[in-house]
């Protein structure tokens, strides 16, 4: 903890974890009971959905994607502009919601035999997109007298989509039905797959691990990833449909209930 532990004083007390994360301490403890609030923190959330808000109305006056305006916001008041965020972590931690919630409803959009019919073209494009990346610039490092490994590390990650930014466009222009769509969708869902496995191959990249080592990772992360989509897929058609028809019995005036449990189950499925 650094900072001066005086009570009376105006010092930022802050606390640093092993991960090298950043806590503002906003209130100190005292013997007396008193209405805890981290205002330093109400102020940030404050300062992001007003300049968010603000961001989002000019580029639709424009004509152009909010989205691009919420982007641009962000990087305005984050750490790279003008520097309006105090307490990072615990912002970045709420955007995990957003995120969250987004990719949700985005499930809720999609539907799985559209998905299954453009499947192969979503595999087979995702699949030759990132091998294809990872080979140029594997070529392109070797070339310019960097390490191979270092090239396919970087290719791997140029492969990847923004999910969240790219569901959004999906939804905002009502494209998640559409042909394009559900092939943009299957290649997005096979990426997301695929970060999970590729992170397994990074200490093979970095040289601190042996080929067998990694793929003993990759292994071991198709068995948990096989798991968990067999377990989803089993409670669409036991326990969930059972869940939501209690919900609905239970939330005969108000559907707060129904709500609450809605996203309950988001966020622990997600967890």
């Amino acid at each position: 903890m650094f900072g001066s532990q005086n009570e009376n004083s105006d010092d930022t007390e802050t606390v640093i974890d092993k991960e090298d994360n950043v806590f503002v301490m906003s209130n100190r403890k005292t013997k007396y009971p008193t209405l805890q609030l981290d205002l330093r923190l109400i102020k940030d959330l404050v300062v992001i959905i007003v300049s968010a808000t603000a961001g989002g109305i000019i580029f639709s006056c424009l004509g152009q994607p909010v989205i691009v305006g919420y982007l641009l916001a962000g990087s305005l008041i984050g750490p790279g502009g003008l520097n309006l965020i105090n307490e990072m972590v615990q912002v970045e931690t709420f955007a995990q919601f957003g995120v969250v919630f987004l990719l949700f409803a985005l499930g809720l959009e999609f539907s799985l035999p559209k998905l299954k019919v453009v499947g192969p073209v979503a595999v087979l494009g995702g699949v030759l997109q990132i091998a294809l990346f990872m080979f140029l610039c594997g070529l392109t490092a070797a070339l310019c007298g960097a390490k191979l490994s270092e090239g396919v590390f970087v290719g791997t990650f140029l492969s990847m989509s923004s999910t969240a930014v790219v569901s959004k466009f999906l939804v905002e222009k009502g494209s998640t039905n559409a042909l394009h769509g559900q092939v943009t969708i299957g290649t997005l869902i096979l990426q997301d797959c695929a970060v999970g496995l590729l992170f397994a191959l990074i200490p093979v990249l970095g040289g601190s691990s042996g080929i067998f080592g990694g793929m003993m990772s990759m292994g071991r992360l198709l068995l948990v990833l096989s798991i968990f989509v067999t377990v989803a897929y089993m409670m669409t058609w036991s326990f969930i449909p059972r869940f939501l028809k209690l919900m609905i019995q239970l939330s005969s005036q108000t559907n707060e209930l129904y709500q609450l449990a809605a996203v309950a189950f988001c966020l622990l499925l997600a967890w």
